[in-house]
């Protein structure tokens, strides 16, 4: 168990490990999520909470991927930030937060303090 889920009473978030496009992968879930799966590949969610975190959410902006104690400081706090890179090279800081539909959210208008 990781923490509380933040959109149902009684969940708490899981970590599992999945195969995404060949690729492992990590999935944090709510307890309350099940996924149903036809094909092996395509995931989705079915029970009376939705809720979960794709460890490689933030891949396209740089970041190998989302960790347990990133997910943990995200439940703890409402938020945890990441170190996000540019396709130049250019290293970056944001918040992250929990997002009902995609898991996550990233704040990009919002600057970190150092």
């Amino acid at each position: 168990m990781l923490g509380k889920c933040p959109y149902c009473e009684d969940g708490t978030v899981v970590a599992e490990k999945k195969s995404v496009l060949g690729k492992p992968t990590k999935v944090y879930r709510c307890s309350n999520t099940r996924f149903h799966t036809e094909d092996g590949e395509c995931f989705e969610s079915v029970g009376s909470c939705t809720y979960r975190i794709w460890g490689n959410a933030l891949v396209k902006y740089g970041k190998r991927a989302i960790g347990e104690r990133e997910v943990k400081e995200l439940l703890r706090q409402g938020s945890f930030i990441a170190v996000l890179h540019s396709r130049n090279g250019y290293e970056y800081r944001k918040y992250v937060i929990p997002h009902n539909e995609y898991g996550i959210h990233v704040l990009f208008h919002e600057e970190v303090a150092s």
